[in-house]
Order: structure tokens, then sequence, then C-alpha cells
């Protein structure tokens, strides 16, 4: 059926069976079991991973964060070259095969990095120990780059292709908060594991270890190996979903869409990001700039920048876990405030208090400078909860714009646009990386979070203004036989303006219309209007 208003030309179901088959095997209760089950067994071990990242690059630049900079530059950077060309590759291939990669490209990279830290072990006692460190840190970052993407195949495939597939409405964004929710409390739990191994392996006799790593290694090493693990259980878990649900996970077929002439072109991903419609940029955009910060309980500039001014590892591991669990608040009263105030006022609140609370944090951290005591200040303390207290309104936020791009994009290009946001919060980091390396001792570190407000207001403000500019309007199809294009519009709002009379829509939307008998169907888009301003 050819729908002449976007031009695009594709095959649907000829009858009810295909979509009443897919209502009884959408929302099933065991895959959302399985799903959570795989998302939560490798989120602990990768947020135990990541806590003990800074710690061992720390190690390999002694005095410096130089290393965790140079560490996190160059893995974001070819994230970001190369993400986008991954992510659209992936829109055609088949899904299982997508996630076997990327579980596969991490456990290969976990594995390669853990024998790296062995190395640290040995190095230290060489008389060339600088050089060495520096090899160690090449190859550490190496892995590492391979690790981040095998994480975004699995990821983007996983929560912009799998989700949106398996489960639809209520039970999609319930799943959505579920894995937020996961995110977060593994961000608690895995630090204060891995903490718990480093402070087990300091306390054991050198000769009880063998030669394969000290005291100062052991609790690295071991957390590298579990997180090795966790790999399997997770991979068994979503290919076993994918045996009994392969007919929902297939990408969509070439021959079904002939003319990609519709809400997105053919081309690369970033074509595809760039000529979507409803705004898309502006949304993305907003997102990315929040990543310009070094402002994160779990960043490696900061954790860094706190060992340096001799906070223990125990109160590092605390801070992440203040921030997991005041993040998993968010997620949990974001769906009640997107119910009482609508969803998108609900997320312009979220980014806002973040914003706020960054500002607080910056003031704080300028007022403890001149703190002539090391170790955990008052005005420190102050500093490190202002940080915390901001979690809440960030993932408030990206639970509220990961449930919007999964309704907004075509599902043709999921992977696609998932892989640009992906690569612009990858640039976004590899500029405060970069600025990490160039501004490296502990008393530039003020600049990184002056920077670091200025750009997650930047943020806040420019989705305000998406979220002012672009409107939601919600309006019916219906098929009328006199009609020279083969429907007509029923609004049911009055609009100053006639554009979205012309508007384009997406394959899911195509695929709700076939699915009425009437050819009638009730749809929302966002279309420009900056007529008044306010958020809808």
């Amino acid at each position: 059926q050819s729908d002449p208003q976007n031009n695009i030309t594709c095959a649907f179901m000829a009858d009810e069976t295909p979509l009443l088959a897919r209502a009884a095997l959408i929302n099933n209760g065991r895959v959302r079991k399985k799903l959570l089950a795989s998302h939560a067994i490798t989120r602990l071990g990768t947020q135990a991973w990541l806590f003990i990242a800074p710690l061992v690059l720390v190690r390999f630049t002694p005095n410096s964060i130089l290393g965790p900079a140079v560490w996190g530059m160059i893995t974001m950077l070819v994230t970001a070259f190369f993400g986008p060309y991954v992510g659209k590759w992936a829109d055609t291939a088949s899904r299982e095969r997508v996630i076997t990669y990327g579980v596969l490209l991490q456990f290969i990279a976990v594995m390669g990095a853990t024998a790296a830290i062995i190395a640290t072990g040995t190095s230290a006692e060489k008389e060339d120990a600088a050089a060495a460190n520096w090899s160690l840190l090449a190859l550490f970052t190496a892995f590492g780059t391979v690790e981040k993407f095998g994480a975004m195949l699995s990821d983007v495939s996983v929560k912009r292709e799998w989700t949106p597939q398996l489960f639809d409405g209520q039970d999609q964004q319930q799943v959505n908060s579920k894995m937020s929710q996961i995110d977060l409390a593994t961000e608690v739990i895995g630090p204060f594991l891995a903490g718990l191994l480093i402070t087990f392996g300091s306390l054991l006799p050198q000769e009880s270890l063998g030669f394969l790593c000290d005291g100062n290694t052991f609790g690295f090493v071991v957390t590298g190996l579990l997180n090795t693990l966790s790999f399997i259980p997770q991979l068994a878990l979503l290919r076993s979903i994918y045996q009994s649900h392969t007919a929902l996970l297939q990408p969509i077929p070439a021959e079904e869409c002939r003319d990609h002439s519709g809400p997105v072109p053919a081309g690369g991903a970033w074509a595809t990001w760039m000529r979507h419609p409803a705004g898309l940029q502006f949304l993305s955009l907003s997102y990315a700039l929040l990543y310009l910060t070094v402002l994160s309980p779990h960043g490696a500039l900061l954790t860094g920048l706190l060992q340096l001014r001799d906070v223990p590892s125990w109160q590092l591991s605390l801070l992440r876990g203040a921030g997991a669990v005041l993040g998993i608040a968010g997620t949990m009263i974001r769906p009640g405030l997107g119910r009482c105030m609508g969803d998108r006022k609900a997320d312009a609140l979220g980014v806002v208090w973040l914003a706020a609370w960054v500002i607080v944090a910056m003031l704080s951290f300028q007022a403890s400078n001149g703190d002539s005591a090391q170790a955990l200040s008052p005005m420190l303390f102050l500093f490190m909860s202002a940080v915390c207290l901001a979690r809440p309104g960030l993932y408030s936020f990206e639970l509220g714009v990961l449930n919007q791009e999964q309704a907004l994009v075509d599902k043709r290009h999921r992977s696609a646009v998932g892989a640009v946001d992906n690569a612009l919060t990858s640039i976004a980091s590899v500029v405060m990386y970069g600025s990490g390396m160039y501004w490296n001792s502990t008393e530039n570190f003020d600049l990184l979070v002056r920077c670091s407000a200025f750009f997650v207001a930047s943020g806040a403000a420019t989705y305000v203004f998406w979220a002012i500019l672009y409107k939601l309007k919600q309006h019916r199809h219906v098929d009328n036989e006199d009609s020279g294009h083969g429907h007509e519009h029923g609004h049911s709002h009055s609009h100053g303006s006639d554009e979205h009379t012309h508007h384009t829509h997406t394959l899911q939307m195509l695929e709700m219309k076939e699915a009425r008998e009437d050819g009638s169907f009730l749809h929302e888009h966002i279309v420009y209007d900056p007529g008044a301003c306010t958020i809808n």
C-alpha cells in the first residue's frame, strides 16, 4: 500500500493473523524477567569494573589524573568516530548476531585488561618503570576501546531495539524504568563489592597470593575475572529470548520499504539523525551536553582527583553509592511526575533540578580550595553531597528521553539514531577528558568544574527551548473514498498553522493504520509551533 504524502511504499500484512500472533507474544512476563536478569548480571560486573578502572589508571601516572584522562579521551574518541557506522550496520544485521558480537567483544577486552593489571605489579620493580607504565596504559586503553564497542552494541540493541519490539505501552515504560533502576542499584553494589575485594587483598600476606599479583592488585584482578564471568549468563539469557521470540526481533527487510524519503532518508547514521523530524537533534544535544562534565560520582576524573586529595577508597565507594541511590529515587518518582505534570514538563523539571545542584557543587568546590587540610573537609563534603543530589534530576531526565525517543524514532533506524546519541555523548566526554589531559593538575580542576556547570546549564536550557518550540499535537486519520489522497485529517486541536497536515509517518504509525479495519487511527506528532511559550 502506498502513502503518497510521504512517498513510502511498504508491504504490509494482508490480514490480522500476524498482528494477533504478535499480541500473544509481547509483554510476556517470563521474557521480562530474563531480560532484566541478563541486564542486572552484566551491569553488576560492569559497575564494579568501572569503579576500579580510574584507580588502576592513576597507578600508571602517579600524582596526576593524566592516566584517566588519556584512557577516557581515546576510548570515547574512537567510539564517537566509528559508533554511528556500527549502529547503522546493527539496524540491518541479525539481532542475535549483534548481541553475540557485543558480548564477546566485552569478554575479550576485560580479559585482556585484567592481564594488563597483573602486569602492573611486576612493572613497579623494574628500573624503567615509567616506560613500562606508559606501555601498560596504552594496552589498557586499547582493551578499553574494544570493551566500549561491545557495550555499545549490546546496550543499544537491547534498549533501542529489543525493548520496543517485545513490550508496548505501559509495559515498555516499566521495563525502561526497571533497567534504569538496575543500572543505579548496581552502581551501589558493584563498587561496594569491589571496595571490599581491594581492602581484603591489602590485608592478605604476599606469600598467600602467589606470583600473579600482590595485595595491591588482588582486588582489581578478582573484579576483572568476575566481570568476565558475568558475560556468560548474560549472553545465554539473551539468546534464549531471541530463540523464543525470533519473529519479533527481526530487522525490517529492505524490500518492505523501497523508498526511504519518508521520515528519514537513505544514507548513513548521521544523515538519518540530521534529517529526522520533530526537532530530534535538539533533544539529543540537550542530553549530550550533560556529558560535558566532570561532576559525576562515578567519573574517572573526579574519582582520581578525590583520591589525590587523600579521600579513602571506602568513602569513594559511598559517594558512588549515594549518587546511585538518589538516582534510583529519581527513576521511581519520574512516572508519578509524568502522570501529574505531563511527560515533557516532568523532564524539564528533572534537567533544571540537575543544573541547579551542579551550580551548588561548583560554588562549594571553589570554597573547598581554600581548605588547607586534605581528605574530607566540610566544604569538600558539601561539594560531594551536591554532586549526589543532582543525580535524581539526571536519571529522571535520562529515562524520559529514552521513552520519548523510543516512540519518536522510526523503528527502521533505532540503532542508527541510538549510535549517534552515543557518539554525541562520547564527543562530549572526549572534550572533558581532553581538558583533563591539558589541565591535569589538581590546582586546575576548578576550571573543569566551572566548565561543567556551564555546559550542564546549557543542556537544561536546550531541552526547555525544544519543549517550548516543538509542541505535541494529536489528531486522527480517517479514510475517505471521496478524498483525492485517500484520507482526511480530523484534528483534536486547532493549530495556528496547517504544516502538520503534510507530516510524515514512521513505519510504526503506518502499521497502526493498517491494523485498523476502517483505516482510522489516532496518533501524535511533535511539530514546530513557537506560537505559545508553554510546554505541553
